[in-house]
């Protein structure tokens, strides 16, 4: 999980990453923690890669509401969390869609809680997401979405549902990044999700029509790979 904690204080940024980092490890959830000292520092070049948003209200430049409204033009599925001295402002978060509010100071236990409705509010933790470089931004893609990893040179090509993503880097990264349960390198060239794959036909597999190779050496451990995923899919 990506976060985002925006407060102008650092023992407060502190106190909340070790209570994101304890929760996050008691359920082996992989954890990113991104700090920005005032909301006008996450908005100036923002991109939608984060799960939560941690906002303080008050800020010197520019107030946790102001850049909620504004992180809200540009990323209209991130949870949204004030943290607060004040339970007063708790109704103006609607206007941004806030999930929740946390009172100062914080402790372990209230912030447990609070983590089981972040969780409750991100399906998507069992389906999981990768973030990859392309064209200057940071684009975070769920992995049942793509259909096959392509790799041409130094530039590899992402396929999805509803387009196709360029990024430099190399298929050995990607093999990292992607689930190796969902995913096979079938050759040098391609990485498949397993759950995509309309048939096999010698050596070659079908992933919407489009026609995939899998190398000789590989096929013997691409059919134990596919064969092993349609059984705990069936189960």
């Amino acid at each position: 999980m990506k976060f985002a904690i925006v407060e102008d204080q650092k023992k407060e940024q502190e106190i909340l990453a070790s209570y994101i980092k304890k929760s996050c490890s008691t359920r082996n959830i992989s954890v990113e923690v991104d700090f920005f000292n005032d909301g006008i520092h996450i908005i100036s070049d923002y991109t939608p890669k984060y799960d939560v948003i941690y906002l303080d209200v008050e800020m010197a430049v520019l107030d946790g509401m102001s850049a909620a409204r504004k992180i809200r033009e540009y990323d209209k599925d991130v949870l949204i969390v004030f943290v607060t001295n004040h339970s007063g402002v708790a109704i103006h978060g609607y206007s941004v869609e806030a999930i929740d509010f946390l009172l100062k100071p914080l402790t372990q236990f209230v912030f447990e809680e609070h983590f089981k409705k972040i969780l409750r509010k991100l399906p998507n933790q069992e389906e999981k997401v990768i973030f990859v470089k392309s064209k200057g931004q940071t684009i975070k893609i769920k992995q049942n979405d793509i259909l096959y990893v392509e790799n041409e040179g130094h530039y590899i090509y992402i396929h999805t549902n509803k387009e196709i993503i360029t990024t430099l880097n190399s298929m050995k990264n990607m093999e990292q990044l992607l689930d190796k349960k969902l995913f096979f390198r079938s050759n040098n060239c391609y990485i498949v999700n397993l759950s995509h794959i309309e048939k096999v036909d010698g050596n070659l597999s079908y992933i919407q029509g489009e026609r995939l190779q899998i190398s000789r050496p590989r096929k013997k451990a691409f059919m134990e790979a596919l064969t092993n995923f349609i059984g705990d899919e069936i189960l």
